[in-house]
This record gives C-alpha cells, sequence and structure tokens, in this order.
C-alpha cells in the first residue's frame, strides 16, 4: 500500500443519532447479511442484522416491562446473548451498568452499590459469584426466555439521545474506577465520527477484546456492525490463532499486548524450524522492493499471513503504548498497523492514523466533527463524544470537565503541523525533580524497552531517586550486572537529575488490567512492603 503524502476528504456515509437507529439502518440495508457468528457445541452459529433487530426489539419489551429507567448490571465474559442484552436493555430505556467479568469479589459489590444497580445479569460461569450478591439476578443464557415470556409486551420507549444510555468504568492504572456515563449521542457520534477517518476492507473482524470496555465493545463491535462487517465473536484466547485461520479476518481490533505477542510467536517459530535467517533476509529484501513500487509481501511471507487468515490487512491498535517498530515490522510482511488513541470518557476513540495517510509513532488525527487541543501540554477534546459526567460524582467530573466544555484527558502530548498526535506520558505519573523540573516517566520506559533485555518496565521516583524496575527477556532472568550496565549507559548521555539512581529486577510479569496496562498503583505498592 502506498502512503499518501497529503491528507484526503473523509469517508462519506450515515450519521445515527442513537443505537434504535443504528439496529433500524442496518436491518434496512443489510437485512440478510451476517451480523454476528460464534460456536456453539462445535457448531457455527451465524445471526444476521434482520435476527439482530428483531431479537433485540423483543428483548427490549422484557426490560421496558420489568424495569423503567433502571440501572442493570452485566457481567459474563463474551458471548451474543451479552451484546442482544447490553442493546435491549438501552433501547428500552433503562442504562446498562458494565462489569468486568475478572473482577474482584468485594469490589464488584462496592460498584453494584455505588452506581445504583438495581438487577444485574450473569452468564452461568459466575452463578455462584453472584448468588452472595444479594440482587436479583438473571442468567444471560436465558434471554429467549425473558422474550418468549413479554412477547405480548410493548416497548413504548422513545429514545432520548442525551440520556444516560450505559456506564463503563474506567480501567485505568490507578485509583478506584469511576462510573462514566455515556449517551446515545456519544457512542453513535463516536461510530460516525472514526468511520470517517478509517475504512476496513469488507469482510470478517475477530471479536477478542472484553466488552465491558469502551474500545472492546463500542470500537471492535459496534463500529464493525456499523461497517457491514461480520463479527466472529471468539469465545477463548486459547483459541483464537484458530479462530484466525478459520474465519480468515480482514481488519483486527486489538491492544498492543497482542501485537507484541504476535510478534515473538513469529519469531519463536522461525527460530525453532531454522527460517530466521530467512525471515531476516526477506524483510530487508521486501522493504527494498517495496520503495520500488514492488509488492510481494502476500508471496514472501504467505506462511505467517495465512497464520492469521491470509485476508488480514489492518489491525486498528489501542489501549496503551505501541512500540513504532511492531508498526514497520509488521507493515514488511502485509499487515498495516493503524495506531489510535481513545479514553472511555470519550466514547472512545479521538484519534486514529488513516488507511492512506500516517505517520508512525503518532496515534493520528483527531476523528471528524470533534476539537482536540494541547493546554499546558495536556491533551483536550471537545465534542459529541465527550462523556456526560461520572456517575454521581461531580467533584470527579468538575476536575475533568472544564467550563467552556474540554475534557482534560491526563494525557500529555503535542500537535505536529500535519495534526498528528504524538501522547508522551501521563499527567499523574509525573516526576517531580528536585530542581522543580517535570519529567515524563514513560519516555525513560520507551527508550529502555528498546533493550532487548527488557520485556517490562515501569519508572517510579523514590526519596528524590528515579528507580527502574524491570521485568527481563527469558534469557536475561537474574542478570543484575547486564542490567546494571544497561542504566550506567543510559546514564552516560543524560543530566545527573535526570539519572536512574537503582534497577530492580523482577521474577514475574507486573499486575495488569484487561486491557494489558501495567497498574502502576500496584508497582509502588510492592516496592512500598
Amino acid at each position: 500500500m502506498k502512503n499518501r503524502k497529503v491528507n484526503y476528504a473523509y469517508y462519506e456515509h450515515s450519521l445515527v443519532n442513537n443505537l434504535f437507529e443504528l439496529l433500524e439502518m442496518k436491518y434496512k440495508s443489510n437485512p440478510d447479511d451476517i451480523a454476528f457468528s460464534y460456536h456453539e457445541n462445535n457448531l457455527k452459529i451465524n445471526k444476521t442484522f434482520k435476527d439482530v433487530y428483531n431479537e433485540v426489539l423483543d428483548l427490549s419489551k422484557y426490560f421496558y416491562k420489568n424495569y423503567k429507567n433502571t440501572n442493570i448490571g452485566i457481567i459474563g465474559e463474551n458471548s451474543y446473548n451479552w451484546i442482544i442484552t447490553y442493546l435491549a436493555i438501552i433501547i428500552s430505556g433503562n442504562v446498562a451498568v458494565l462489569y468486568d467479568k475478572d473482577i474482584d469479589f468485594e469490589l464488584l459489590k462496592k460498584l453494584i452499590k455505588t452506581s445504583d444497580t438495581k438487577a444485574i445479569y450473569y452468564s452461568k460461569y459466575y452463578n455462584e459469584y453472584i448468588k452472595d450478591m444479594k440482587i436479583k439476578s438473571f442468567p444471560l443464557e436465558d434471554i429467549y426466555e425473558y422474550i418468549k415470556v413479554s412477547k405480548n409486551a410493548k416497548n413504548e420507549y422513545e429514545m432520548d439521545n442525551d440520556k444516560t444510555a450505559c456506564i463503563f468504568f474506567t480501567s485505568g492504572t490507578t485509583g478506584i474506577p469511576k462510573g462514566v456515563e455515556l449517551t446515545n449521542r456519544n457512542i453513535t457520534y463516536d461510530i460516525y465520527a472514526a468511520s470517517s477517518i478509517f475504512k476496513p476492507v469488507k469482510g470478517v473482524t475477530v471479536s477478542i477484546l472484553p466488552y465491558h470496555h469502551a474500545f472492546g465493545l463500542i470500537t471492535a463491535v459496534l463500529k464493525p456492525f456499523y461497517y457491514d462487517m461480520e463479527i466472529y465473536i471468539s469465545t477463548s484466547l486459547m483459541k483464537v490463532n484458530k479462530d484466525f485461520e478459520r474465519e480468515k479476518p480482514t481488519t483486527l481490533f486489538l491492544v498492543p499486548a497482542f501485537i507484541e505477542t504476535f510478534y515473538k510467536r513469529i519469531w519463536k517459530s522461525a527460530r525453532k524450524t531454522g527460517k530466521d535467517k530467512k525471515l531476516t533476509r526477506g524483510i530487508k529484501i521486501s522493504d527494498c522492493l517495496l520503495k520500488l513500487g514492488i509488492d510481494l509481501r502476500k508471496k514472501l511471507f504467505k506462511d505467517i499471513l495465512d497464520s492469521f487468515g491470509g485476508n488480514l490487512t489492518y489491525i486498528i491498535c489501542g489501549g496503551a503504548y505501541l512500540d513504532p517498530k511492531y508498526v514497520t515490522w509488521f507493515r514488511s510482511i502485509g499487515i498495516e498497523i493503524l495506531n489510535g488513541y481513545g479514553i472511555t470518557e470519550c466514547s472512545p476513540v479521538i484519534s486514529v492514523n488513516r488507511n492512506e495517510y500516517y505517520r508512525d509513532g503518532s496515534v493520528g488525527q483527531p476523528v471528524k466533527g470533534i476539537d482536540v487541543k494541547i493546554i499546558d501540554d495536556e491533551i483536550c477534546v471537545k465534542g459529541p463524544i465527550v462523556m456526560k459526567g461520572y456517575y454521581k460524582n461531580k467533584k470527579e467530573t468538575e476536575k475533568v470537565l472544564s467550563s467552556d466544555g474540554y475534557f482534560h484527558t491526563g494525557d500529555l502530548g503535542y500537535i505536529d503541523k500535519d495534526g498528528f498526535i504524538f501522547i508522551i506520558g501521563r499527567s499523574k505519573n509525573l516526576i517531580i525533580l528536585s530542581n522543580g523540573e517535570n519529567i515524563s516517566p514513560e519516555v525513560i520506559e520507551e527508550e529502555l524497552l528498546k533493550d532487548e533485555g527488557v520485556e517490562e518496565v515501569v519508572v517510579y521516583e523514590k526519596d528524590k531517586h528515579i528507580i527502574a524496575s524491570i521485568y527481563p527477556s527469558e534469557k536475561f532472568l537474574n542478570n543484575q550486572e547486564y542490567f546494571d550496565n544497561l542504566i550506567k549507559s543510559y546514564n552516560s548521555d543524560k543530566p545527573i537529575n535526570h539519572s536512574i539512581s537503582q534497577v530492580k529486577l523482577r521474577t514475574t510479569e507486573f499486575i495488569k488490567n484487561n486491557n494489558r496496562k501495567i497498574l502502576r498503583n500496584k508497582v509502588e505498592e510492592e516496592n512500598e512492603k
């Protein structure tokens, strides 16, 4: 693919104002096309856009009959029933409250209380977990029974586009999760705005990311639904490679951890079969030919591409930092990674690199119809994608939503002359040096991660000293001397007050959230012990 050197017009498509309009539009335009598919008892199940429309509407009658403007929880692994329940709750005028399927029991009880959740729908795997919650609870597996008992009921709710539709809990790396209130307008405008800047290849996507995250649900499910793609619901990370080979996705929506794992798996397989030198030569040849306008990637890397199904063209990546080396490497073998940037409070996509206009190392350009500007080095966003606020938390809402309508993301960055956004760290993570200067630990981490010995790293301040906590790559485990020399080399061209004072080696990975982000507060807790 040839990269354009200048920007080009937005992709044109229809704006919908709420999720019912989205369902209706797909039902009218492509009723018999497959919207969702999944395997059940070794049998593949296909659901058309017509099926989805009818089943959501039928289930919404059940929710409208039994609840009025009620906060209703959902917890469970990814499934078609999960999605249908989510949509039916919203178009019945109720509020869907989305819980992490791996949440701590005590935290779940606390969030149920603070979010005023009155009933919870769960997959049967969580039966023992939920029954002690002292809350009305119903299995997601029984949705067709709920439809049956309400077949003569009506859903008379008229969509209010600016009413809270769902509550996502922040998946950040510090503090207690806050309930982010998103409206129908927030969600559907973000679908429209992001789709104006990126256009997938027609075909299949494999849904992997958890649905209680905005990226996993809105970006990786509702946007492909809007794009008229078939969404195959993968039920297990253990089976995802088989899913790729069988379903042959054209576009994937992933967090960096997946890309890093794929990269390592490819090289591990190449070394195991003695093909690593051939792969290295192939990449060099591919890069040279691409400069001449010759693309032989499908032939040179057929075996690798076939492991992804053979049709994979794009990976939209977000949720955490991705080293640009992965972007250039996957491009060399024929897969374009378009890095993006989002935050739950912005529904979630703020920016993404374009199909034919991208800048490696950036998180792309702002999506259509929003305003992004830098205020005191912080990325701030204004527009229809910005949340209503944090549920019953005016104090925290006022901290991030200014009187002029800008949401302060907490991310530090800059925008280049062509409108590409670059992120350099989080304001909450800033290290304040003894001379009052601020330094972003992410900048140091990015440099250290370039070393082959560093698998994961967190940089933090303790007693006015900069500490690097490193989880080494396998062959460098417990090699303190290697990392002492690495830090010595790093410090050699840095001011004294920017130098790393100590490196601490770990024998286990850092604790992470569901999006595979390192929980920095847990690192601090560990080092306090």
